[in-house]
């Protein structure tokens, strides 16, 4: 499967009424019965059938609870080889076929919003990849999904293959238009792999009982996208009529990879904050398909005090079939029209090749990020930023850059707004956009001039910060 890539028990059909705590009994019977009238259901294209005999809801797998806000589904599915013979002797197929990989070929659709990659129970017997030997060849197993616990409107299954048309199984409800789903937002950019659209955003302070961290708010944004991403394929691979030689193009699925340190909340021009991933429902590495305008919901802990609120999608190096190496512009999203505060006059700046680091403010506290100054101690705050003015962006650490000279200095902690811990090695785009962040030091109480040596990619200096009582 050339997908792309960075350079990076048996269940009954009795569980589908066991729906959950969280779901109300009016809820469950109807879309039980509504799965149940349509099992065993199945989809197929011109070398595979695909189809779903059972299916049931649980609240655990492999002894582990599903997700906050989701509970465990479990389709018992059916692989089929048709391979056809006008394939294998006309134009030279190979008999065999390759499942390559379940977790990037298989997705349940949800209620046409929310796309949900598999997971195997311990006791499946299939396997992430797998091969059909022989026409008529058949491999069945379970798979499970974490789905929303909630009355479910819509469930499809879908199958990509990087050489045949997309098979789509029908479990609930009628899908809709994926046409209609992005003429429905307003927001919405792309480029030649894939589309993002933010079809709402809000902030909350508590998500699936999660209370947000002290002086932050819970930013769920409902996240939709679809795959733009086209590859050759043989016109008689997925229509029998067509010509032998003829060529066609297929749209394929387009996974965001890295999509953790690179999908942000940008407050303020400032501060990255990327997502809550326990509590999102889109994917950890998104999956764009080609056939569906969907995502998920992505949670990030942002600032109360937050006033121009922006979702980036910052573009890494891309690879894959017919998928040129440059860097895609980064997709962005204003979802809160504020002022932003000027940059400070900074108190000392250090030029290291493309990056330059800048240091704003420094000062005694008490107490902070949990650390409290003890009787002989002095803990000091500096707030410094990094902006990287080179053309490219790229993974940067903060913790190690700045380091005491005085033997008694010790850093304590990198922090973002908030406080919150600075998670490192972290995503410092290109074109001058800064990241600020607080560095934490203790020091003895009498401590008078803050001496460091700086330690960066093309420059070592020593850096002398006094600091006012």
């Amino acid at each position: 499967m050339n997908q792309p890539s960075i350079r990076g028990g048996a269940v009954g059909l009795l569980g589908l009424l066991a729906l959950g705590a969280a779901t109300p009994a009016l809820a469950q019977s109807p879309c039980a019965e509504a799965v149940q009238e349509r099992l065993p259901a199945l989809g197929c294209n011109r070398a595979f059938t695909l189809q779903v005999q059972e299916m049931a809801f649980h609240d655990e797998l492999n002894g582990q609870p599903a997700p906050a806000g989701r509970r465990w589904v479990t389709l018992e599915v059916s692989f089929d080889s048709w391979m056809p013979s006008d394939l294998v002797f006309g134009l030279g197929y190979p008999e065999p076929l390759l499942v390559a990989s379940l977790e990037r070929q298989l997705y349940l659709l949800v209620d046409d919003r929310q796309v949900v990659r598999p997971t195997l129970p311990a006791d499946s017997s299939l396997r992430d990849e797998f091969v059909l030997p022989r026409s008529g060849a058949r491999r069945q197993g379970e798979v499970t999904f974490a789905v929303p616990d909630d009355a479910l409107s819509q469930l499809s299954l879908h199958y990509y293959h990087d050489q045949y048309a997309p098979i789509v199984v029908p479990l609930l409800g009628e899908r809709a238009d994926p046409g209609e789903g992005r003429e429905a937002t307003g927001r919405q950019a792309g480029h030649d792999l894939f589309a993002l659209g933010v079809h709402g955003a809000a902030r909350h302070e508590r998500w699936q009982g999660e209370a947000a961290p002290e002086g932050m708010q819970w930013l769920v944004v409902d996240l939709r996208g679809q795959g733009e991403w086209r590859t050759p394929v043989d016109a008689r691979a997925l229509d029998p009529s067509a010509e032998p030689d003829a060529e066609a193009s297929l749209r394929r699925v387009m996974e965001y990879i890295e999509a953790p340190g690179l999908l942000q909340a940008v407050v303020d021009g400032r501060h990255g904050y990327v997502r809550d991933l326990a509590l999102s429902t889109l994917e950890t590495d998104p999956a764009l398909l080609p056939d569906a305008w969907a995502g998920g919901e992505a949670v990030f802990p942002i600032p109360e005090a937050a006033e121009h609120v922006e979702l980036v999608a910052y573009m890494p190096q891309f690879g894959g079939t017919d998928i040129s190496s440059e860097i895609r512009p980064a997709l962005r999203f204003t979802l809160e029209e504020g002022e932003r505060e000027p940059e400070a006059e900074p108190r000392a700046v250090i030029e290291d090749g493309p990056i330059r680091f800048r240091v704003h403010d420094l000062a005694r506290v008490d107490a902070l990020a949990g650390h409290v100054a003890e009787e002989g101690e002095a803990l000091v705050w500096i707030e410094a930023a990094m902006a990287n003015q080179s053309e490219v962006g790229g993974m940067m650490e903060v913790g190690h850059r700045l380091r005491p000279r005085a033997p008694e200095g010790e850093l304590l902690g990198v922090y973002q707004a908030g406080p919150m811990p600075q998670p490192e090695p972290f995503w410092l785009p290109a074109g001058d956009e800064p990241r600020h962040f607080q560095l934490l030091y203790r020091y003895p109480a009498d401590v008078e001039t803050l001496e460091f040596e700086y330690g960066g990619v093309a420059v070592v200096e020593t850096l002398a910060l006094p600091l006012s009582r």
